[in-house]
């Protein structure tokens, strides 16, 4: 059985075909959402770039999209795409239809995940018996973590990227009330994401009162090459990951490890050394001493996912999610 696997942020949509018992992905094409009316455009549009012996007989679709997925309407987070799963079941004439977060299938990913497709950031004694966090900042900001059970990788589903954001230094809490003069409701997602980065720089800078503030892929590349507010954005914006990274370890036990995916840290990778991302990881008071030895990587995987999406449709624990026809 062939089967089409999809992940959704944003920005960017990914498509591949996976066939049954094989972990490999075939055909990965890249697109872009804002070129697309809508999931069902950029479905059809993948099918067409297949080869023509190719683009036919597909009835399954494991789909991961950026946002919560527990309702029969989806609407993709910091994307104008939205759907209806029986519909979007009937219209591309599916048998099946799983719809999973996207962070759910970044964590899946991680289960198994060999040491190239993955680089150790901070050093610590991996607890296997333990839950595995899985962060990272793209478009918005995804949180998901591994529970290890029996059966399989029990996902815990969830919007970590919008819990409040919870300034910790005097630098934060002028940021935190230069947002709040734009929204009433400040969450992480604001600071810890591309248009995080964008804020933050806004913030340093006063750019907001000026025709074109930088943009979070001219801000990274400024911050690669030169020392500056650039880089000063981007150390802020890593200083505020660690710290709700280390929020989230002790919430719910992750003491496996942190794992960063995503798009914008594999690119800041030679910056993150420098920053102050462990110091305010393991920086939790009279919890310091238990953060000091949890360990954090990089996924620097570009596919992670689509193979957690491929992953998702044998997990037991996801199963009711899937749509029949």
């Amino acid at each position: 059985m062939r089967t089409i696997l999809a992940d959704v942020g944003g920005t960017n949509a990914r498509f591949a075909v996976s066939a049954q018992g094989d972990p490999s992905l075939r055909h990965i094409t890249h697109l872009r959402c804002a070129d697309f009316e809508g999931f069902e455009d950029a479905f059809e549009s993948f099918l067409t770039g297949l080869p023509r012996d190719e683009q036919s007989g597909y009835h399954v679709l494991s789909l991961a999209v950026a946002g919560p997925v527990n309702d029969q309407i989806v609407d993709i987070s910091n994307n104008h795409w939205r759907f209806e799963k029986i519909r979007l079941l009937d219209r591309l004439g599916l048998k099946k239809l799983l719809v999973i977060n996207d962070f759910t299938a970044q964590a899946l990913a991680q289960h198994e995940a060999a040491d190239f497709d993955r680089s150790q950031l901070l050093d610590g004694v991996e607890d296997a018996n333990a839950p595995l966090l899985v962060i990272g900042p793209g478009t918005g900001l995804g949180v998901s973590a591994l529970i290890p059970v029996a059966q399989g990788p029990l996902p815990v589903e969830g919007e970590g990227g919008n819990i409040r954001f919870t300034p910790q230094t005097e630098l934060e809490r002028d940021l935190c009330d230069y947002m709040e003069q734009q929204t009433d409701h400040v969450v992480v997602e604001h600071f810890v994401s591309g248009p995080g980065l964008e804020n933050i720089h806004c913030f340093l800078t006063d750019a907001a009162s000026t025709e074109s503030p930088l943009s979070a892929e001219i801000i990274a590349t400024t911050a690669l090459r030169e020392e500056g507010i650039c880089r000063d954005a981007v150390n802020l914006m890593i200083a505020i990951l660690g710290a709700v990274m280390g929020d989230h370890v002790l919430t719910m036990g992750c003491w496996r490890g942190a794992v960063i995916t995503g798009g914008i840290m594999p690119r800041l990778q030679p910056l993150i050394v420098s920053s102050p991302l462990e110091r305010r990881f393991r920086s939790v008071g009279e919890m310091s001493h238990i953060l000091g030895n949890v360990p954090v990587w990089l996924s620097t995987d570009p596919h992670a996912g689509l193979k957690g999406a491929q992953a998702a449709f044998g997990n037991p624990y996801l199963a009711h999610r899937m749509v029949t026809g």
